[in-house]
């Protein structure tokens, strides 16, 4: 199964890489009047992260961490993500004009400094989508159910099915 997990993980990944790459291509055979740039900036953020997901639970699945039971490390997404996500949503232009004008006193050399910090959205989401995919866990180990009974019949009590034979 994880062997499986691990071929379709990296599919994906795959696939959403291409559809990042050539997103310009199917976003003009759809035309740009159809969706606004607002959508298609946040579909190309969403195909990013899909990505990095992928390959964050594809390193996951390689390193088999022993586990009991499957679960969704929170712990992990807060070290990891908090940063990519704070920047990510901080990322629009407006959002960084209105910290660099209020909080810095709008002096050039912090308008530029937050404008390149802030700016590289592709990077975040990536970052995000690896944090969230490193943060599944997954066990492959078979569950035992404490209450399950397993009954292999004895000889005598085989009861045979079926016409007699006279």
């Amino acid at each position: 199964m994880r062997i499986f997990l691990i071929i379709v993980s990296f599919i994906n990944a795959l696939l959403y890489m291409l559809i990042y790459a050539y997103y310009d291509t199917i976003i003009s055979f759809i035309g740009t009047t159809a969706v606004s740039p607002l959508i298609q900036n946040f579909l190309k953020i969403a195909v990013l992260i899909a990505a990095s997901f992928c390959i964050g639970l594809m390193s996951m699945l390689l390193l088999a961490p022993g586990m009991r039971r499957s679960r969704f490390d929170i712990k992990n997404l807060l070290l990891l993500g908090l940063v990519p996500f704070i920047f990510l949503i901080l990322s629009p232009g407006a959002v960084t004009d209105l910290i660099a004008s209020r909080i810095f006193g709008n002096r050039e050399s912090i308008r530029e400094l937050l404008f390149y910090l802030l700016s590289r959205q592709a990077l975040w989401s990536i970052w995000f989508g690896f944090a969230i995919g490193t943060s599944v866990r997954i066990c492959f180990r078979r569950r035992r159910n404490k209450h399950s009974l397993s009954h292999t019949p004895g000889e005598k009590e085989i009861v045979k099915t079926g016409q007699d034979e006279s």
